[in-house]
């Protein structure tokens, strides 16, 4: 397999991937198809329900192999890293390759399989899939490396999620509760491996969409996610010591993740002016001088400590362009500017979606929270006639009425926000 994946890609140029308009029809895309004829019908189903998806995962997929296979042959160039870093990422990626060198580039192909059921849900549909079509069967794994990347499907948004604030480390939470897991873990050295697979997996996806820019300072902050993940899941066996560090991880990361919305995880430090502190201050400032009683009530620190405390527990699941607009009037892509202003609408936000998920927990008051934005357009298609819609009272209105439901199993909550009231 890896053989002929690198015959194929050693001729093919990230150029290609990023222009080939109907690159799902290629003789290239037929090649691949044909080292996994086990994706087969799952294409079929995917050309049949959802093409425009389909042609979205496929360029992924191809963009995906080709910065991986860069980076295992030492070519790998990114305008934005330097070369210390690239080298960093090369190595960490050949460590990881060199345990076993199937189990990267079936994650690569396998993680996004489910996009065309559910995209906000595809990693649990990708990996259910795999479990159920018993995809990982052709391949030389042992049962441990077969779960190992069912896991690591199910799961791989994870350390991205946390670093750009739509999740954070009490994320853990549903993995505590997934008996698959829990077996996982059982095993010598797994957590280390998984959260090592799990990073590079991680810049390797990211890197997977052609307008992605990553800068020197994620390897700084994905090292310290992946160390806290690791003391966090070595507790695996005393659950509730374990979700206490999870916790106070999250709390202390909550000004970094409320500053997801003005895109911190990418711009902090590439600029003198850009330091987490001014990104925190401009947090503060847009609470101030508004007619918004409850901001009245309480300075920041107050703010925090009354309703914010709860929002550790909240795991949104594709917010960043939400949240950008709340804060902006518009999706941006890139850096603060020494004067730009952020609205009180983000923090706004937050404040009133912690108060009602704690109104909402008080028989579970432990329980993950995880919120999905229904009716939602994508990024792309965000105008400004939604923008404008979008003030106090419809934010009220979303929250409040909100619909959600307790998943025994899993033991956490479900919250939909209908953002189709809002277009009405």
């Amino acid at each position: 397999m890896l053989d002929s994946l690198n015959k194929l890609f050693e001729h093919i140029e990230l150029s290609w991937i990023d222009s080939k308009t109907d690159i799902e029809n290629s003789n290239e895309f037929l090649e691949l198809i044909s080292i996994f004829p086990n994706l087969k019908k799952i294409i079929q189903d995917a050309r049949e329900k959802n093409k425009d998806e389909l042609q979205r995962t496929i360029r992924h997929i191809f963009r995906s192999y080709k910065i991986f296979f860069l980076m295992v042959n030492e070519e790998f160039y990114h305008e934005t890293l330097s070369q210390e870093s690239i080298t960093i990422l090369q190595k960490k990626v050949l460590k990881q390759h060199s345990h076993n060198q199937l189990i990267i580039p079936i994650l690569l192909m396998y993680h996004d399989i489910g996009r065309y059921i559910d995209n906000k849900k595809h990693p649990y549909h990708s990996y259910n899939l795999i479990s159920s079509m018993d995809l990982l069967e052709p391949f030389e794994l042992s049962e441990i490396e077969k779960l190992l990347i069912r896991k690591l499907i199910q799961y791989h948004l994870l350390i991205a999620t946390i670093y750009t604030g739509e999740s954070t480390f009490y994320g853990i939470y549903s993995l505590f509760n997934d008996l698959e897991f829990i077996k996982l873990l059982s095993y010598q050295n797994t957590v280390n491996r998984f959260v090592d697979l799990l990073e590079i997996f991680t810049y390797i996806d990211i890197l997977g969409y052609y307008y992605t820019k990553i800068f020197d300072h994620y390897i700084k902050y994905y090292e310290e996610i992946n160390s806290k993940l690791k003391i966090i899941l070595k507790l695996w066996s005393k659950k509730e010591s374990a979700l206490l560090n999870a916790k106070e991880y999250s709390q202390e990361w909550l000004e970094w993740r409320l500053a997801g919305a003005l895109r911190i995880f990418q711009f902090v430090e590439t600029k003198p002016h850009l330091t987490k502190e001014f990104y925190y201050q401009k947090l503060e400032e847009s609470i101030k001088d508004t007619n918004i009683k409850l901001f009245n009530q309480f300075d920041w620190d107050l703010l925090k400590k009354k309703y914010l405390v709860h929002s550790y527990k909240i795991q949104l699941r594709y917010s960043l362009a939400f949240l950008m607009i709340l804060a902006f009037g518009s999706f941006q892509r890139m850096g603060l500017k020494i004067n730009t202003g952020v609205s009180y609408k983000l923090i706004f936000f937050w404040t009133l979606l912690s108060k009602e998920i704690e109104s909402r927990s008080k028989n579970n008051s432990n329980a993950l929270w995880n919120i999905f934005l229904i009716g939602m357009p994508h990024w792309s298609e965000i105008n400004q006639i939604f923008i404008d819609k979008i003030n106090e009272e419809k934010i009220e209105l979303i929250i409040h009425s909100g619909t959600h439901e307790f998943d025994e199993d899993k033991e956490e909550f479900n919250f939909f926000l209908n953002f189709k009231q809002i277009l009405e």
